[in-house]
């Protein structure tokens, strides 16, 4: 997992002990590790509060959700804890002003929590299975996408209950465009397509790989598709013209951007960046 803060002035790194890892990236040249949060059942989500630049919620493998204040000269602040319903790895999204976080877990749930009553606001129910990717669009709509090709819509601010749902074939990744208008999903098989909001296809593509695609979207304009296998980054415009390709050393693991910066999470490396206007590595 790898999350850039809002200002992108930091970054955080899931490690496969469990830790969470802040860079700095004043320099994406020379990332600087600023701390570390270190948890005994293991973190394996983290989402930055969509407005206060320096608060971050992460998720442990025991279902437990901590919001953190982190200032740059300051220890990490524990500001409160909540419980998810469902142990283990989960998808998590802040709805837009920032009072409200989201969890979808493995079971299917979507839960709700107001983070200034510390009070489960609604649970919306669906199919088990993992969710792969979660985004809350500007209408407080979650948009989730799970394992098994369900992709679920549903507002429980407004109309908790049964959410919209469509099928694909199954998919390992999936990935909304910032504004929610465009989503891009992996299958198995190294096959991949861009999806309009209303979930038509608009293109298809596919490299030659077993390994599990990631995909991270550069505004609404290109999406970046990173081969674990063959350690290879390609960004595709909305037609799916190929903008560049660049071949990275260690393994691909996460990606995260931030205006033109790409950053790559590596597993026992640190993060990679990338300059998403050439393809140009910046740091590696």
């Amino acid at each position: 997992m790898t999350s850039f803060s809002g200002d992108g002035r930091l970054l955080a790194t899931t490690a496969p002990n469990g830790d969470l890892k802040l860079w700095t990236v004043h320099s994406p040249e020379r990332p600087q590790l600023l701390t570390r949060l270190r948890d005994r059942y293991r973190v394996v989500a983290a989402v930055w509060h969509p407005v206060a630049a320096d608060v971050l919620a992460t998720l442990s493998m025991d279902g437990r959700i901590t919001v953190w204040q982190l200032r740059l000269d300051q220890p990490p602040v524990q500001w409160l804890s909540v419980r998810s319903p469902a142990p283990g790895a989960a998808a998590m999204a802040w709805l837009p002003e920032g009072r409200f976080l989201a969890c979808a877990g493995d079971d299917g749930a979507v839960s709700v929590w107001n983070v200034d009553t510390v009070v489960r606001h609604a649970q919306v129910l669906g199919r088990p299975s993992q969710c792969v990717a979660l985004h809350a669009a500007a209408d407080d709509t979650l948009h989730a996408a799970y394992q098994d090709g369900t992709v679920r819509r549903t507002s429980p601010l407004l109309q908790p209950g049964r959410p919209r749902s469509q099928r694909f074939p199954p998919i390992t990744a999936a990935a909304w465009s910032p504004s929610g208008e465009t989503l891009a999903v992996a299958h198995h098989g190294g096959f991949f397509e861009v999806h309009d909001r209303d979930l038509y296809v608009r293109w298809t593509g596919q490299v030659a790989t077993d390994a599990p695609l990631i995909l991270a979207w550069h505004q609404d304009n290109a999406v970046v598709v990173a081969d674990r296998a063959a350690r290879t980054l390609t960004a595709f415009d909305t037609t799916g013209t190929v903008l560049w390709k660049q071949h990275v050393a260690p393994e691909p693991s996460a990606m995260s951007i931030t205006g033109d910066l790409l950053a790559v999470g590596c597993v026992n490396y640190a993060p990679l960046f990338v300059d998403l206007t050439t393809g140009t590595l910046l740091a590696g």
